[in-house]
């Protein structure tokens, strides 16, 4: 029965084609968003993971700041100074970060990305957590001066010298670039501008005195939880959000999380799709497959063929091609993810491709998908095919002897006796 099986997917594989192509087409659509968001989810957690502090501590979010009002969130300068007396704090500063701003060149045209993207305009302040690195000219000094990131630069086609218009909550003020700075880690598709720390809060805050967040360094030996407790215990947590590194990168992931989630919902639609259409396309295929096997599948009966070994048939053949389809299918979805990730870095989001992420829950996925649609969809032909009875053979046979004894076939030609002839 094996045999006879394999030989009879190797004959209809033509008739075949069209059902795989539909199981490649769903299935490759479900690996390329699932390799696709690992791959983005996995490299933006390394960013996050390597740019946050050890404890970070930031305004509280109460019902007010949800509203979008255009307002930055701020907490006081010298709250740093206050922290850094904390035992087991090794050091502490007052960052600057502000993304609602407009960026514009002489032409007045934007700067910013045409992605969706933040423009974010922060104090210069090198760690060993910096996701950039100066690569050409200098560091800002006093009001005036920035370093702008060099993709936005290369995009944009700004160069060292160029005067730049940085409209801000508090106001409008003029910066001149003199310096780049460069991604060392995956750049988010943002563009970034560096002011002088000494002047960044007045320039985007309204005030030297305050700052967006206070960044927290723990003393070798200290867990950042244990520092965390202790930072709170100090200045208390009534308007202060204290979040560990873990805790900080796990929240930026969650923001970005939205944006993935469009994306794979959106594939994974088309995936349901392809699907949908491929389980009409298999039972289609298998029940033309079986009415024109009737005379096959009656001669395997009539030999000894049980109506389970002729049901386990059928759905062999489509465990099968379930499996041809959805090892392409596998395939195609790398190369969907490769263009993907290719597609995003175009739009800024530089996601290497060297880097691309397969879990074992893709191709689990993947071969779920393709052999269960298969399978689901041949379930109803193969059973019709176990009720066909031993004579459909005999049956065949004798219509085509009543065929061979017809004028023109070589037989006895049989008339009907005239109405008028005598009886």
């Amino acid at each position: 029965m094996l045999r006879a099986t394999l030989r009879s997917f190797l004959a209809h594989k033509g008739r075949l084609m069209l059902s795989a192509l539909a199981v490649v087409l769903s299935v490759a659509f479900v690996a390329g968003s699932l390799i696709f968001s690992d791959t983005v989810t996995r490299t933006f957690d390394r960013l996050f993971a390597s740019t946050s502090a050890d404890v970070t501590v930031e305004p509280k979010q109460d019902l007010k700041s949800s509203v979008p009002t255009g307002a930055v969130q701020t907490v006081p300068a010298a709250l740093a100074d206050e922290v850094a007396k904390v035992d087991g704090v090794a050091g502490t500063h007052a960052d600057v970060s502000v993304q609602n701003i407009v960026v514009v060149d002489s032409h007045h045209k934007s700067v910013g990305p045409t992605t969706g993207a933040p423009t974010i305009a922060t104090d210069w302040y090198l760690t060993h957590r910096s996701p950039v690195k100066l690569t050409s000219g200098h560091t800002p000094r006093g009001a005036g001066q920035a370093l702008l990131d060099a993709d936005t630069a290369a995009k944009k086609h700004v160069r060292i010298g160029d005067t730049l218009t940085v409209q801000a909550q508090p106001g409008t003020f003029r910066i001149e670039i003199v310096g780049i700075a460069t991604f060392t880690t995956t750049n988010p598709g943002a563009a970034l501008v560096f002011l002088d720390p000494a002047v960044a809060a007045k320039e985007l805050l309204g005030s030297a005195g305050r700052a967006t967040s206070i960044s927290v360094d723990a003393a070798q030996g200290v867990p950042d939880a244990q520092l965390k407790s202790r930072i709170g215990a100090a200045i208390g947590t009534g308007a202060y959000d204290l979040k560990t590194a873990d805790e900080q990168a796990k929240s930026s992931a969650a923001d970005l999380g939205g944006f993935l989630d469009v994306i794979k919902y959106v594939m994974l639609g088309f995936a349901g799709i392809a699907t949908l259409v491929g389980v009409f396309l298999i039972v289609n295929t298998f029940s033309m497959l079986i009415a024109q096997r009737t005379r096959e599948l009656g001669l395997l009966r009539a030999l000894g063929a049980d109506r389970r070994q002729v049901r386990r048939s059928v759905l062999t053949e489509a465990v099968l091609l379930g499996l041809v389809g959805s090892t392409l299918g596998l395939g195609a979805g790398v190369g969907l993810a490769f263009g993907l990730i290719k597609l995003m870095t175009a739009f800024g989001m530089n996601l290497k491709a060297t880097e691309m992420v397969i879990g074992w829950g893709t191709p689990v996925a993947a071969y779920a998908v393709g052999v269960g649609v298969t399978f689901v969809a041949a379930y109803l032909p193969a059973r019709r095919a176990a009720t066909v009875s031993p004579m459909a053979a005999l049956a065949d046979a004798e219509i085509a002897g009543v065929a061979a004894d017809r004028p023109g076939a070589g037989g006895l030609e049989l008339r009907r006796p005239c109405a008028t002839a005598p009886r």
